[in-house]
């Protein structure tokens, strides 16, 4: 994991030429030696986390349903640009990644290359998202491919039948849908939008966040920070939309921590994986906060949960 003082010295940095010298230091090194715009910074991360599922993940003898938790998210990202690509009318080819369980290529030809939760979820995104004209809408996809994901992610949490999974999988549903309501906000969307777009498996009830999405911001993150899955978040964090992936990969991170605690099972590589997941948040949002001439104590205080 990167030290305090490795990000200092990242946001410190002139240029992205100096913080690749520095990350050359660190794991990251050769994924991102030749980044030098923002493309190049996302698919060197991408490179790096295919490393990370493909030499560790996937060698750690675990449950190929444990697996799959981590990678079918990326299959959905996939289904997603299918579709946007589709609705947009442009190639799906730059919507696609290599982290899921499925290839590439599989996204670009019938629905019947797709596995089964993914034809099914299609199919049920296009039936709600298709419009009078028959064409799909992009919005509406956007806020269907979240719920179709963690029906999917619920599915096989309960398969795999591991009380620290399930936990897991309930604090990114409750921080999923802590975005919904933090987004909604900041675009003025009344309660009804935010409801709509919110995903199954979390803790906190669905009546405290449509309370919450009534109250002014401060008291929204107080009262979502004070108790429950998200105690321990900075209630700044909830309020800052640019600070909160990273802050909510940071408590993931922490949550994945008490690990440690098993000596034999699953946690401890999860526990990993998470942990250099959140760290891929936090250098992706340096990286390309730096590119597009964020203050630098703006991008400290976007960092500040991981430093």
């Amino acid at each position: 994991m990167l030290s305090s003082a490795t990000y200092e010295r990242l946001i410190d940095a002139r240029d992205i030429t100096s913080q690749r010298r520095i990350l050359s230091e660190t794991v990251y090194g050769g994924f991102l030696e030749r980044a030098n715009n923002a493309e190049g910074v996302e698919r060197g991360l991408e490179a790096a986390v295919t490393e990370l599922y493909e030499s560790f993940l996937c060698r750690s003898h675990l449950p190929e349903e444990v697996v799959a938790y981590f990678r079918i998210r990326h299959d959905f990202d996939n289904l997603k640009g299918r579709l946007k690509a589709e609705s947009l009318g442009v190639d799906v080819s730059g919507m696609l990644t290599r982290l899921g369980s499925k290839p590439p290529d599989v996204f670009t030809g019938s629905a019947e290359l797709l596995s089964g939760p993914l034809r099914l979820a299609e199919s049920r995104i296009r039936a709600a998202a298709t419009g009078e004209d028959g064409a799909l809408a992009p919005g509406r996809i956007d806020d269907m491919i979240d719920a179709e994901l963690f029906s999917e992610l619920g599915r096989i949490a309960k398969r795999v039948r591991n009380p620290f999974l399930n936990d897991l999988l309930a604090l990114e549903a409750d921080l999923a849908n802590v975005r919904v309501i933090l987004r909604a906000r900041v675009r003025a969307a009344p309660a009804a939008y935010a409801e709509e777009r919110l995903v199954p498996g979390g803790r906190i009830p669905v009546s405290a966040l449509v309370a919450a999405h009534r109250l002014p911001l401060e008291d929204v993150a107080r009262r979502l920070t004070s108790a429950g899955p998200l105690r321990g978040m900075d209630p700044e964090a909830v309020i800052d939309i640019e600070r909160f992936d990273v802050a909510a990969s940071a408590l993931l991170a922490r949550k994945v921590r008490t690990s440690r605690m098993f000596a034999i099972g699953p946690e401890p590589v999860l526990g990993y994986v998470m942990s250099r997941l959140a760290e891929v948040t936090a250098v992706r949002t340096l990286l390309l906060g730096s590119l597009a001439g964020v203050d630098r104590n703006a991008l400290r205080a976007r960092l500040q949960d991981v430093m």
